[in-house]
Formats: structure tokens, sequence, C-alpha cells
């Protein structure tokens, strides 16, 4: 019996010389008991707490003045962005003054109430564990994006009882903490083509997914309503043809305080400022 525990502190030695970064004892020599070593194994497991915390608290350190550093720069970008445009315009600090609030109401109208499509890609298992996914968006409008390591609860396949006919992935989304914080991450929906290790599909980017319903715009119902009138298994033509023309008409008046927008900026812009304005896209 004591050759077998001989043999078996042997082996557990062995181990502790390959996987502890702490392996020497070279001051105190080697354990003259099994008390002495299931001791020393303890102040190695606690090192190794130790050191596992500390690493942890460098990493959250990292990621908080990453974090404040993006926010710094974004802070900036947004300060810079006036003095850029009135730069881009040409135009005089009284000139700007009466330029800067027509052109962000032309902003605000430019974009008419549309739903996208969102096509992403993410490698590993349909479950989502320990992957990441991009997500590109036709047109211009970005989607979620997440990268790194994370993982769902819950699980995607093409047949879920939350997904419908042309892709729309209801209730996926979560939190997790990032410097503190919680962000919202959209996950991708169903796995639609799988390219090796690639996991390929595509949703429809509802503007409900990434606002609350308090924040929707009236042009934003009228899309999820037409969007949910033809995503039902078998669409009323009715039902379809009222919610397009209800779009249609939320449209319209988008278009006509576009165009009344467009008129109050041509009267406190030079021709040369009118220029560089239809050249952008925001005068025709």
């Amino acid at each position: 019996m004591r050759g077998r525990i001989t043999v078996s502190l042997g082996l557990i030695l062995c181990l502790l010389f390959g996987t502890l970064s702490d392996r020497s004892w070279s001051r105190t020599g080697a354990p003259k008991s099994q008390q002495e070593l299931q001791r020393w194994l303890q102040e190695q497991q606690q090192k190794d707490k130790e050191r596992q915390a500390e690493f942890q608290r460098k990493t959250e350190e990292q990621r908080a003045t990453s974090l404040e550093e993006q926010k710094a720069a974004r802070k900036l970008r947004d300060e810079y962005s006036d003095e850029a445009w009135q730069e881009a315009l040409g135009a005089t600090a009284e000139q700007w003054q009466a330029i800067q609030p027509r052109l962000k109401r032309i902003r605000q109208l430019k974009d008419m109430p549309h739903i996208e499509i969102s096509i992403y890609a993410f490698g590993g298992s349909a479950a989502y564990q320990g992957g990441g996914f991009t997500g590109t968006s036709d047109g211009g409008r970005s989607t979620a994006n997440a990268s790194g390591r994370f993982s769902a609860t819950r699980g995607v396949d093409s047949t879920s009882d939350s997904t419908t006919r042309s892709g729309t992935a209801g209730g996926y989304g979560w939190s997790y903490a990032q410097g503190g914080g919680n962000v919202r991450v959209q996950t991708p929906g169903p796995v639609r083509k799988q390219v090796g290790n690639t996991n390929l599909g595509w949703q429809w980017q509802r503007p409900s997914l990434s606002n609350g319903p308090d924040k929707l715009t009236e042009g934003d119902r009228a899309c999820e309503q037409l969007l949910d009138a033809m995503e039902v298994r078998n669409p009323d033509a009715e039902q379809v043809r009222q919610q397009v023309q209800a779009l249609r008409r939320v449209r319209g008046q988008r278009r006509a305080e576009l165009e009344e927008a467009r008129a109050e900026l041509r009267k406190v812009v030079t021709p040369a400022q009118e220029a560089r304005l239809i050249l952008m896209g925001y005068l025709d």
C-alpha cells in the first residue's frame, strides 16, 4: 500500500511540475509527508486563483480603457462634425448658424422608411457556442456586430417556431457585460447555408430589433406592419394592399416635408454652397 502511495505521489508531483508556474522546491526542499504535499498544493491553488484574479482585473482595466478611448474619440468626432461641414461648404460662422438646423432637418427626412435584410456569417455550431458573427447590410445601414467569444442560451435552426418563412428571427438577442455595462447584441437568425465551418443566413432588419416600441417612428411601424402582413403562412392580399397604401402615405408625407425643408435650406445658402449640397445629395 505504501508503495502505491509513493508512486501516486510521484505522478502528482510530475504533473504539478508541468502545469504550475511555481514548481521549484529548491528553497524548502521536497515535501517529506503527504500533509506537506497537500499544504503545498493548496498554496499553489491559491496562487493560481490570485494570478487569475489579477489577469481578470487587468483585462477589465484594458477593456474599460479601450471603451473610454472609443467614447472620447466619438465625442471629438461629433464636436468636429460641425466644423468639418462648415469648412466643406465654405460657410462663415454666421451662415452656418442658419444652415446647420435646416441641414439637420433634411438629414432626418432624407432616409425614407424602409426595412432591409441583414446578411450574416458566423463560425462554429448553430448554437453559437464559443464563436462570433459579423453582420452586413445592403444599402448602407449597419447591422449589429459581435466579435470574440460568447454563447447564447438558446440555439437557432431553420425550423424554429419563432422563425418565419422569410427569415425574420423573433426573440433572439441577449445582453452581455462589457466594461461594467450591458451591450445589446442582435443574434443571427436561422442557418440557411453552410460552407465548411461557416454558417450563412439572412433575416429582415426590423427596427424593433434595435429600438424599443416607444422609439419607433410612424414609418418604422408602417414598415413592420407591412412585413407582419406578409410574414404569415397565408398572407391576406387585401391586408397586404392596405399596409402598402399606409406605407406609401407615410413616405408621401415624408417627401413633402423633405421638399419643404430643402426649400428652407435654399433660402440661406449661396450658389456655391447649393452646388456642394447637390453633390452630396441633400438638395436636388
